[in-house]
């Protein structure tokens, strides 16, 4: 029983640091919509097959009665379209993240590191350690603004995808049209750091109509990723 209990104690004070230090930075980042939807779904999901097993066991496919026609409706159409539109704003919600980029491993994961290296000076590095952008920073920075940006951005990830899948994509990877200035300009221009520069305000026009790129002054110091990329797999 004594040996039980110290080797108990040790397992709780080694947890404590995970449990006072890291998991208050987790639940902070937390979404309870997220949570409760994700909880939803599964207790919907579970309704159905419930609804399911009992008809077949109950009514054995025949609709005798008010009650059997209920049931089927509910399977057939009421459960799955409610099951469809939570799951797609969930899987739409989580396909923000950098885990999601980062899944796609055989094209992805190189940049990914790049970004989390605290020795890199990529552009995406610099961001990622000084917390320019707290989460989702992939999409955010590669997403433009407003409403037609998402879709533009869910559009492209749709084809990333099937281009992984399939192995349809070639090395080096490369962005399928230059990146837009105004990709950077939603964050940074007209902000107190941004404006304190002459040479900004002398090229605003040029950088805003995207006649001079930001990474042709920017690129040489920070470059938008500092990796290798293999010519071929």
């Amino acid at each position: 029983m004594l040996k039980w209990r110290v080797a108990l104690a040790a397992a709780v004070s080694q947890a404590m640091p995970l449990w006072g230090e890291a998991n208050p930075a987790k639940l902070f980042h937390t979404d309870p919509v997220e949570t409760w939807g994700s909880g939803f779904l599964i207790g919907v999901l579970c309704l159905g097959i419930v609804i399911v097993l009992f008809s077949i066991f109950r009514y054995k496919g025949r609709t005798p009665s008010p009650a059997s026609w209920a049931l089927l409706t509910g399977a057939i159409c009421i459960v799955p379209l409610a099951s469809n539109g939570f799951g797609t704003l969930l899987v739409f919600d989580r396909a923000e993240r950098v885990e999601f980029c980062e899944s796609c491993h055989l094209t992805m994961q190189s940049f990914v590191d790049d970004m989390r290296d605290g020795n890199s000076d990529s552009l995406a590095a610099v961001h990622f350690k000084n917390k320019y952008i707290p989460d989702n920073q992939c999409y955010v920075c590669h997403t433009s603004y407003g409403m037609f940006g998402t879709v533009e951005a869910k559009e492209a990830g749709i084809i990333d995808v099937y281009k992984y899948f399939t192995h349809t994509y070639r090395f080096p990877i490369k962005m399928r049209e230059p990146y837009p200035n105004h990709d950077c300009l939603k964050c940074h221009a007209e902000s107190a750091k941004w404006l304190k520069h002459d040479e900004h305000l002398a090229a605003k026009d040029d950088l805003f109509a995207d006649k001079m790129k930001c990474l042709d002054c920017h690129g040489s110091a920070n470059p938008a990723h500092t990796l290798k990329q293999v010519a071929s797999r």
